[in-house]
């Protein structure tokens, strides 16, 4: 038994039943091993669930930063829809992930819950730059009409989220339905 099987394990306990549903009884069980046993790793559930989301946003972070680094060459419409693109792209691969996260985001941190906050807006700064220098180049190219630049990064990270939320309550074919009525019209309003 190593550290990485009782990650994984506990990752899909905590995805299945949420931080205050999970017992470490049940983690350890998955593992195949008894609850002290835990211990011997982790000294609480808390600091479990800790080590189980630190490692969701390295996940999500390497993703999202391979994406930003694959869509620097495109023009900067076809950049803003591959980033938007990523959501998909990433939680429909992990349907683990995406019900771990839509638990963290929605209805808990566990109790440490503002460090788990911190860590993850602190994983959104490579794609909150990538953004801005998407909605700057479009500016500067004439693809996009000028006007707040912060304010067009927080309307793309509302609208992420947004997707996200879409993504994992809407069938597949009804999130691309959406996707693309909100793309066209998006698209649209970027115009100058």
């Amino acid at each position: 038994m190593s550290r990485a099987t009782i990650l994984v394990e506990a990752r899909a306990v905590f995805a299945r039943r949420g931080y205050a549903e999970a017992s470490l009884r049940e983690i350890a069980e998955a593992v195949g091993i008894k609850t002290p046993s835990l211990y011997a790793h982790f000294p609480s559930k808390e600091a479990l669930y800790e080590a189980v989301y630190a490692e969701v946003i390295v996940e999500h972070t390497e993703f999202f930063d391979e994406l930003v680094r694959s869509s620097d060459s495109l023009a900067p419409l076809e950049r803003l829809r591959h980033l938007l693109g990523g959501i998909e792209a990433y939680y429909r691969e992990r349907p683990d992930l995406a019900e771990f996260s839509l638990r963290a985001a929605v209805t808990e941190f566990g109790p440490g819950g503002s460090h788990l906050r911190e860590i993850f807006l602190d994983s959104e700064s490579t794609l909150a730059a990538a953004v801005r220098r998407t909605y700057d180049d479009g500016v500067a190219q004439g693809a996009f009409a000028a006007g707040d630049a912060e304010g067009f990064v927080a309307v793309m990270f509302v609208i992420l989220d947004g997707l996200f939320l879409q993504l994992t309550h809407y069938a597949p074919d009804l999130y691309r339905e959406r996707f693309d009525r909100a793309w066209a019209y998006l698209s649209a309003l970027l115009s100058p």
